[in-house]
């Protein structure tokens, strides 16, 4: 059985790697004295559920200038939910809305790093990692866009009805680089995946991790989070399913070892 991944813990280990920690976003487990300093540094945070994925139970937090907050992402049970309020209190209800009952989870906070295409269209990455034979190797990459659904929280899933699309598209389409330009970035990429999966491996050891990060504006890779039983369904997604297999056959071949 393998260990669970929480947020907080896979940003502590990232901490202590010279390379990932110059490369994630500021992050501090979940207060109320800790969102408002948030808030109050960048222009919008994120609050996420320490072990939950597919986009739930994420909101995306931020201060309008007439003093109101609002909050905006998925519940736990993958709800849509859309406010403003006068007071942080009414957001922290949401979070925990069985407070009374001794029933909260665990929450992290994280800066909200601005991960845009130039046409400002939210958008991620992810890398999948994956050990053979003491090696690590990057099975495969793609892209979350942001669709009309999306645009609003920047929350970025295909359950949450993200695009997936090629990291060569995206970096092509929308940034027009060129061959050289692409696969410096990509290089760059890859290399911070692979030592967040090194990291990581250190504690809670996997075959394969998905790394998600994000692009700021200065085009640097930041590590959103990282998975240690990713899903492969975003690559299947794509048109030409070649990363997807090279996936599969980097899996059968673990099988073997």
């Amino acid at each position: 059985m393998k260990l669970q991944l929480g947020k907080w813990k896979q940003h502590l280990l990232l901490s202590q790697n010279p390379l990932t920690a110059k490369s994630i976003p500021r992050t501090a487990l979940y207060s109320m004295a800790n969102l408002k300093d948030f808030i109050s540094r960048f222009d919008y945070a994120y609050v996420k559920h320490d072990t939950t994925g597919q986009g739930r139970a994420i909101y995306k937090v931020y201060q309008l200038a007439d003093g109101r907050y609002c909050y905006n992402g998925y519940s736990i049970q993958a709800e849509p939910i859309s406010k403003c309020v006068t007071a942080l209190t009414d957001f922290h209800h949401t979070l925990h809305p069985f407070e009374r009952m001794g029933r909260m989870g665990n929450y992290i906070i994280q800066e909200g790093v601005q991960s845009f295409t130039p046409q400002g269209l939210p958008v991620s990455l992810r890398v999948h990692i994956q050990l053979l034979k003491g090696k690590w190797l990057v099975g495969g990459m793609n892209a979350n866009i942001g669709t009309e659904g999306n645009l609003e929280n920047g929350i970025l899933n295909s359950h949450r009805g993200s695009a997936i699309i090629t990291v060569n598209e995206l970096l092509s389409s929308h940034w027009q680089m060129d061959e050289s330009e692409k696969k410096q970035l990509i290089r760059s990429i890859e290399k911070l995946a692979t030592s967040a999966a090194k990291v990581i491996a250190t504690q809670v050891p996997s075959r394969e991790y998905g790394i998600d990060l994000g692009l700021n504006a200065e085009l640097k890779p930041i590590i959103f989070e990282v998975n240690n039983t990713p899903g492969i369904g975003g690559f299947a997604k794509l048109e030409n399913k070649s990363t997807w297999r090279r996936i599969v056959e980097i899996r059968k071949l673990q099988n073997e070892e």
